[in-house]
This record gives structure tokens, C-alpha cells and sequence, in this order.
């Protein structure tokens, strides 16, 4: 081999170096964490800035921990013996936790917004389906029975929850 080609595969491994640093470079929003998974099993929890991640091997999901507010979803329904209520509406949360809230959010293998209106609904049918749609003090209750259910487990804290029974 002559100089030349020991000169062209020194700056191809140089360049494919290069590639694997510029691939292994993950950036974490301010307000954000990056929780890491190798392989599909938890790893660790990156801190927001740039981070260094072994590329084709971790897999990173970027988490929020910012207030965010979501829509129930669709379909929501609860009964009593005046008649069948849609339940719409909304809520507003935040995750508390990143790691636990990644693998809560896992282990349901649903939307946040399914898995959170099936517990307003619960909440609503225990306190009464009249007495949320007539009392005033319905929502807060609603929320204070979603942060007894959901934030241990979930890591979430939810702020507000808004809902309104149509009748259908």
C-alpha cells in the first residue's frame, strides 16, 4: 500500500469518528429530561444540555416536566338513573418524576388522556353524577380525587381539571 492510501483510510476512519461523536450527541431542552433505555431496559435519567448516548444501542424519550394541558378524549360516558352523559373537557398537568412517569405510561400502554378520563369518569360516578353537574365545587373535587389516584403512581400532578356533562 502506498502513503496515499494510508492517508485516505486514516481520514475515512477519521470521518466515520467523527460521525459516531456527532451521532452519540443528545440534546435535553431546558425543562425537559431524558430518560435513556439500552436494549429496552431503563438506564438512567439525563439531566437537560448535551449529553453523550451510545449510538444504535440507547434509545432516548424526552420528557416534558412543564405544565401541559390535554383534551378528554371522545366517548367518555357516565350514567345515572336521570339519563347518559357525554363527558367532555379538559386537564392540566405536569410530571412530577420523569423515570417513574416513562415506565407508569408504559406499563398502561394507553394515552395519558384515556388513562385520565377512565379516572375522572370513576371520580364523577363517586361523587354522584348530580351532584357534578349541579355543584360548583365538582372540579376541585374531581382534581383532589385525580392527584389521590394518579399521583403516586403516574408522578403527575395535575393543576385543573374542567369537565361538563351534556346529556345525550
Amino acid at each position: 500500500m502506498s502513503g496515499a492510501h494510508y492517508i485516505a483510510l486514516l481520514l475515512g476512519v477519521t470521518v466515520l469518528g467523527m460521525l459516531f461523536m456527532l451521532t452519540s450527541l443528545r440534546k435535553i431542552p431546558d425543562g425537559s429530561r431524558g430518560v435513556v433505555f439500552r436494549f429496552g431496559r431503563l438506564l438512567r435519567e439525563l439531566e437537560p444540555g448535551t449529553r453523550w448516548v451510545v449510538p444504535l444501542l440507547d434509545r432516548v424519550m424526552l420528557v416534558d416536566l412543564n405544565e401541559q394541558t390535554f383534551q378528554l378524549p371522545k366517548g367518555l360516558a357516565v350514567s345515572d338513573s336521570t339519563g347518559n352523559y357525554e363527558v367532555q373537557g379538559s386537564f392540566t398537568c405536569k410530571i412530577v418524576e420523569a423515570t417513574p412517569a416513562v415506565i407508569a405510561a408504559m406499563q398502561a400502554q394507553q394515552p395519558i388522556e384515556k388513562t385520565v378520563g377512565d379516572n375522572l369518569v370513576m371520580a364523577i360516578q363517586e361523587m354522584g353524577v348530580q351532584t357534578a353537574r349541579e355543584s360548583k365545587q365538582a372540579q376541585g373535587r374531581a382534581l383532589e380525587l385525580l392527584n389521590e389516584q394518579m399521583s403516586r403512581a403516574w408522578q403527575l400532578k395535575f393543576t385543573k381539571v374542567e369537565f361538563r356533562l351534556k346529556y345525550i
